[in-house]
């Protein structure tokens, strides 16, 4: 089962600011992450409940399942030095 994918203001922000290699290896990862939303290298992240994290180079993606696991919300999309930090 695939999933909707919802973007979030945060990470919306960062996909229009970077560049279209990084975009392109963004946006493919976020699609498998429709079919898979907890493949190999996933992790929770302790500081929020509820929301994982994806490594894809030098940039994290934080995401969260929603809507009793129907809908793939991605959080926040940064480098990882800024990703975590409020």
């Amino acid at each position: 089962m695939v999933l909707e994918i919802a973007i979030g203001p945060k990470a919306d922000r960062f996909l229009q600011s970077v560049n279209q290699q990084i975009f392109d290896r963004l946006s493919s990862k976020i699609k498998e992450l429709a079919v898979n939303p907890q493949p190999r290298g996933t992790k929770k992240v302790l500081s929020e409940e509820g929301v994982f994290r994806i490594r894809v180079g030098m940039h994290r993606i934080l995401y969260s399942l929603e809507d009793n696991n129907h809908v793939l919300l991605i959080v926040n999309i940064d480098k990882r030095s800024r990703v975590y930090k409020r």
